[in-house]
């Protein structure tokens, strides 16, 4: 089943702080164990993370704020909620619940991203109840839950969700789902697990409380629990996204051969959406990305909290250069992929595309096209071609910096940066396949390796890289040029070359930039407090 979807994986998800692995995900994962666990008015008292000292959250969850995020969700608060950032503060002093977080050997560590979480909860008779979820933060803000109470689960906020038990549940199954399923709702599944007399049961909403107060009351039935979906429903899990020649089939069904029209396409499919109500989606998300941009330059300087890095992309915007250097498309969109990135940086609201440590290339992209003669339709639809290109790479490999390096970053934001300026262009599908396999092949062991663990150094600088490599290899494909080699094998080749890499170079800081002497006496000052 492939749950891949344009808008929540790829050109998503919206988001705070600095990493979609390590916030967009953590922030979702969290949100989703308080909904099942506090289903029936249960009232959260403690909370515990617990994260493997070899994997990649403990070295660093305070420098990319997974704590804040995991504490956020916890909470159940909103991503536009303006105290969000001091919620950990709070919670941490045991205002609301008491919140920690644990380094230890997990029992289970089979992924970088592994996390165990124990939710102490009260119930309505006053007495205390624990659960134990384990899961993992598989990139792009992707995730999954695979174990609750010991039992087998695997979700991934990608439907709403229904677990009803009892001996009376497995008997009434399929009533059961017809019942939660009543009215508008679709009904995207159903699982009986009659070992631990469980039903589970996916939907595109949850249903109202009425008619799970219903189901509660059935004989045979002795709990039921709930989690809405963290993104937009997923409606169907066919394979839409694995092979270009795939999409490319799709997009010459399409008026005028259109590789847009295919990401349309392909996306209501996912979503269970009308065309234009995917479109109205996908121009909202283009303009969300414009706004963000715009918000970094807007920044004050007294309102920055990197730890390293200055607000210098209203100033890369608005510098003189000389006369043909570079130009002022690209210039444009330089500035803004730093004005993404310091908004990301600073823990403001962003997208990540596809993921947070990338979060400026396909913004900045569009940001130069918005400036120099492409109206917001254009870029809409350069938008839709960037996206289906990160499904593909999705659909075969991870975003996972943890697992690739920054090769699936900055990487696959770039490649899928250059399909969008090639489509805006005129470039055709094959073109717009071609220029992002330029950039696979020119970024394979491109490795991660934040100086601090924080998302700024060399991240903001691969940012401007990676716009800069759209275009150049926009331009060079427009121009003649044939990358040769085929996106689906240089996708590949990118995932086989980052599981090669050594775990110091994979999103651990230990390795590359992170361990030269400037950047050991950059974490040293700060750490000090010099």
């Amino acid at each position: 089943m492939q749950e891949i979807s344009l808008l929540n994986s790829v050109i998503g998800p919206v988001m705070r702080g600095p990493s979609s692995s390590h916030c967009a995900a953590p922030y979702m994962m969290a949100k989703l164990v308080r909904e099942l666990s506090c289903s029936d008015g249960e009232v959260l008292k403690n909370a515990v993370v617990r994260f493997d000292p070899n994997g990649s959250f403990a070295p660093v969850y305070k420098a990319q704020s997974s704590d804040e995020n995991f504490a956020a969700g916890l909470a159940g608060a909103k991503l536009t909620d303006p105290d969000y950032r001091d919620i950990l503060g709070r919670v941490e002093q045991g205002e609301g619940f008491q919140f920690g977080v644990e380094v230890t050997e997990l029992e289970n560590n089979n992924h970088p991203n592994r996390v165990d979480l124990e939710l102490t909860v009260e119930t309505a008779d006053g007495t205390l109840r624990t659960d134990l979820y384990a899961g993992a933060s598989v990139g792009g803000g992707m995730y999954y839950i695979d174990a609750m109470n010991g039992e087998p689960v695997f979700l991934t906020g990608k439907t709403a969700t229904v677990f009803v038990w009892g001996d009376g549940a497995v008997l009434d199954a399929g009533d059961i789902a017809q019942k939660l399923a009543s009215g508008t709702n679709t009904l995207l599944g159903t699982s009986v697990d009659p070992t631990h007399q469980r039903v589970e049961v996916s939907l595109q909403s949850l249903p109202d409380a009425t008619v799970l107060d219903a189901i509660r009351r059935r004989d045979g039935v002795v709990a039921v629990r709930f989690g809405d979906a963290s993104q937009y429903p997923v409606c169907t899990g066919d394979d839409l996204f694995s092979t270009a020649d795939g999409v490319i089939a799709v997009a010459q069904q399409q008026p005028g051969s259109s590789l847009a029209d295919a990401a349309l396409v392909l996306e209501a499919k996912r979503l269970g959406l009308s065309r234009d109500a995917t479109r109205k989606l996908f121009r909202e998300r283009c303009e969300l990305m414009l706004r963000v941009v715009a918000e970094g330059f807007d920044a004050k300087p007294e309102d920055n909290v990197m730890r390293f890095l200055t607000l210098r992309a209203r100033k890369v915007r608005d510098a003189n250069l000389p006369a043909g250097l570079g130009g002022p498309v690209l210039q444009d969109a330089m500035a803004g992929a730093l004005s993404a990135m310091e908004r990301d940086s600073n823990r403001g609201l962003v997208c990540a595309a596809p993921t947070a440590g990338s979060a400026g290339v396909v913004p900045g992209t569009l940001y130069g096209l918005i400036r120099h003669g492409i109206d917001i339709d254009g870029a809409t639809d350069a938008l839709q071609v960037m996206a289906v290109i990160g499904a593909v790479f999705a659909a075969r490999g991870t975003f996972a910096a943890e697992c690739g390096g920054c090769s699936v970053e900055t990487g696959a934001s770039a490649a899928m940066a250059a399909a969008g300026v090639s489509y805006a262009y005129d470039g055709d599908a094959k073109q717009c396949f071609d220029a992002a396999s330029m950039c696979l092949m020119n970024t394979l062991g491109l490795v991660c390796d934040p100086v601090g663990g924080d998302v700024e150094i060399p991240c903001h600088a691969r940012n401007v890289a990676g716009v800069s490599h759209a275009f150049s290899s926009a331009m060079a494909v427009l121009a003649g040029f044939d990358a040769v080699l085929q996106y689906d094998e240089l996708v590949d080749q990118t995932v086989k070359i980052g599981s090669m890499m050594h775990p110091d170079l994979r999103c651990t800081a230990r390795g590359g930039c992170a361990a030269t002497k400037t950047a050991h006496r950059m974490v040293e000052a700060i750490t000090q407090g010099i």
